[in-house]
């Protein structure tokens, strides 16, 4: 090696390889001489880098390697560092190896001008092993193994040993999926669905009802996921699914909520249920019955048997009932039963009870006659027999087909020998029997004509009308009256035609009158054949003076002793008054108007009125007033008299007064009856005449005392052309 003359030479010999390096203040070279002498080129070739590191450094003294750490996580870069003892410097090829002598690196520095050099210390990495353990690596050295400079190898050294640790796994699992079905009738709920992964693998699966992460300790956990979860409690409940992994990471929560409905296996309790120990019916009250139930009582049922009825029996009811009925009469024992919503049905309560039932079988009349004819009011009573289920306590003769009530007067303990008639003529009588729980039969009837010897009175006939020789304006004319007899009335015949007589004896009819003098025969005729006539004659004169009465109306009852009579008159003419045919008195006159106080007496009270003008024509006009003193007033206001009429409808308007309480009106007309309402003591009914003929309308009132009254208006309905001048209708009423 050569020297700088200027520098200042320091020997050293490397006993190795390279010999003599000379080291100045500003440069070194190497020995080129000792180079090529000792064969390095022959393996080493240009550029060889001028300095000293160049050199091939050739010792193994004091080799030792060690890793920059003891511990280490799978593939972390492990570090190892080659250190030689010797002060020699110059390049080496480093190698380092595993524990299974499997090279993991080398030195790839480019001082020897072929690749892989390094220098004193070398260190040279590779990642830790992935699989946790202790390990022992090796560093190896390459150059001259035997320090002798020629003879090239390896020399290797054990590093120091070191572990590798598996890194902490802090990664918590994640629920994947977790789904329950929405609703159960169960509290064991089955899991539709529950998945879980982990970057090591899932070790646990855990389903809660609480929204608190779980410890990784808490008991519960599973290693597979769970076929169903039981629930707390019925009601909407939510569950949380987790996961862990063995690391003990929890995962997040993943939710699913389910309705459960327990179905209902609480039979309902029936607190209650008695009947009175004993009735008289087959329908018998129930004194009580409750019953209760954990949800609520849906149905109640009483039956007579002991076996529990099934809850879809239609018999069941949303409400307790009020009364049973029992199959017969005797001890009937009955039970109880609740039901509920779920078709859970109670046990029985029951409670008995011994009926007696009342007799309520009516006797039977078997037999009654009587002789056909019988010239005595006292007839013998041919066979009168009956029976009953228990006995006969009572037999009774009528002639009213109306049943009588078992507590009237005349019930005889034995069938009576005989009746009596209260005057000749036919009688119709009805025999009837009672028992002794008041039960009557039906009636069996027997008729007898009884003709008494000797019977020549005649029958009383009393007539309100227009007086004998009466004219008047009006085509209809009414004719009221009483017919009696003291044995028996047969008939009443106006103009021969017969008219109905009422139980009182009163009758009233109306009669078209023609123009000029009508005559009205009016005969009463008893079953003796003694017959009682009045005739008199009527002049309707078109022409006569109009008489028009205003008050009162015709045929009316009244409980006053005196009425306000009033009207008009079309001309100036004298109005007279009489009753009952007695002294006529005047009324007032005023214009046109007049007006008169008349006093009535018991009974039927016939008033005429009388028009006279100035050239002596007359009209009369009627009105037929029954006083009957402490019963209520009846008026038909409107027609306020008989009528004649061409209109097939008629509405019939009427007054009551001195009624006590609410009052019952009864308009009947060819046997058919209506009931008008009653307001503040005014009626109306609206009729209908079917045919041409005289229709009788009957009007009777009843208060809440039971007072009555009784009147009557007749209407003549001819439906004849328009130019028919008798038709009343045209006229102005007397209203």
């Amino acid at each position: 090696m050569k020297l700088n003359r200027t520098a200042a030479v320091v020997p050293f010999l490397f006993s190795l390889t390279l010999g003599i390096v000379i080291i100045s203040g500003t440069e070194a070279q190497s020995q080129s001489s000792y180079f090529s002498a000792r064969g390095c080129v022959d393996c080493h070739g240009a550029p060889v880098v001028t300095s000293c590191n160049a050199c091939h450094y050739h010792g193994n003294r004091s080799l030792r390697a060690a890793t920059n750490k003891t511990s280490y996580t799978p593939g972390e870069t492990v570090s190892v560092t080659l250190t030689s003892g010797s002060t020699r410097t110059g390049w080496i090829k480093a190698i380092l190896y595993d524990q299974n002598n499997v090279q993991l690196a080398a030195s790839n520095g480019d001082a020897s001008g072929m690749g892989g050099s390094t220098t004193f210390p070398a260190t040279l990495t590779a990642p830790a092993p992935t699989t946790p353990g202790t390990y022992t690596w090796k560093m190896a050295y390459f150059g001259n193994s035997a320090n002798n400079g020629d003879v090239h190898g390896e020399v290797t050294v054990n590093a120091n040993s070191f572990t590798v640790a598996a890194a902490a796994d802090t990664t918590a699992p994640v629920v994947g999926a977790f789904t329950l079905p929405a609703t159960a009738t169960s509290l064991t709920v089955p899991v539709s669905s529950l998945t879980a992964t982990d970057n090591a693998g899932v070790t646990g699966y855990l389903v809660t009802t609480s929204s608190s992460v779980p410890l990784v300790s808490a008991a519960g956990w599973t290693a597979a996921a769970p076929a169903s979860v039981t629930a707390p409690a019925a009601g909407a409940v939510t569950f949380y699914a987790w996961a862990k992994d063995a690391a003990g990471n929890v995962s997040a929560s993943r939710s699913a909520s389910v309705n459960i409905t327990l179905p209902d296996t609480t039979v309902p309790v029936v607190g209650a249920f008695t009947l009175p120990a004993t009735a008289t019916s087959l329908n018998i009250p129930v004194s009580s019955f409750t019953a209760s139930d954990n949800v609520g009582v849906t149905g109640y049922l009483v039956t007579q048997s002991a076996t529990a009825p099934a809850a879809s029996s239609t018999a069941w009811t949303a409400t307790a009932p009020s009364n049973v009925t029992a199959a017969a009469a005797g001890t009937a024992t009955f039970y109880a039963w609740a039901k509920d919503a779920a078709g859970n049905v109670s046990l029985a309560k029951s409670a008995s009870v011994v009926i007696t039932l009342p007799d309520t079988t009516a006797p039977v009349v078997s037999a009654f006659t009587l002789p056909a004819t019988s010239t005595s009011l006292t007839i013998p009573v041919t066979a009168f027999a009956a029976s009953d289920n228990l006995a006969v306590a009572g037999y009774l003769i009528t002639q009213s087909a109306t049943a009588p009530a078992a507590s009237a007067a005349g019930w005889l303990a034995a069938p009576p020998a005989s009746v009596t008639v209260a005057a000749a003529g036919s009688a119709t009588f009805y025999a009837w029997a009672k028992d002794a729980a008041g039960n009557v039969s039906l009636a069996k009837s027997a008729t007898v004509t009884v003709t008494v010897a000797g019977d020549t009175t005649k029958p009383t006939l009393t007539i309100s009308a227009l007086a004998d020789g009466a004219y008047t304006n009006k085509s209809t004319l009414n004719v009221s009256g009483i017919a009696t007899d003291d044995n028996a009335l047969k008939s009443v015949t106006v103009n021969d035609q017969p008219v109905t007589v009422n139980a009182d004896g009163s009758f009233s009819t109306a009669l078209v009158l023609t123009a000029g003098a009508n005559t009205i025969t009016v005969v009463a005729t008893d079953n003796a054949g003694n017959q009682q006539t009045d005739s008199r004659s009527v002049t309707y004169d078109p022409t006569a003076p109009v008489l028009a009465v205003s008050a009162p109306a015709d045929n009316i009852t009244t409980t006053a002793s005196y009425i306000a009579l009033s009207g008009t008159i079309s001309e100036t003419s004298t109005v007279s008054v009489k009753v009952n045919n007695g002294s006529p008195q005047a009324a007032s006159i005023s214009g046109t108007t007049f007006s008169a106080t008349v006093y009535l007496v018991p009974g039927i009270n016939t008033i005429d009125i009388t028009a006279s003008d100035l050239a002596g024509n007359s009209t009369s006009a009627k009105r037929t007033i029954t006083y009957e003193a402490g019963t209520l007033s009846l008026a038909i206001t409107s027609p306020s008299r008989d009528i004649t009429t061409r209109e097939s409808n008629l509405t019939i308007t009427g007054k009551i007064v001195d009624a006590q309480g609410a009052v019952t009106v009864k308009v009947t007309m060819n046997g058919k009856t209506y009931t008008p309402a009653v307001r503040r003591g005014i009626f109306s009914q609206r009729l209908t005449f079917r045919q041409a003929g005289v229709y009788a309308i009957g009007v009777t009132a009843t208060d809440a005392a039971g007072n009555t009254g009784s009147v009557s208006r007749n209407v003549i309905y001819r439906p004849g052309d328009e130019d028919d001048h008798d038709d009343d209708s045209r006229e102005r009423d007397d209203d």
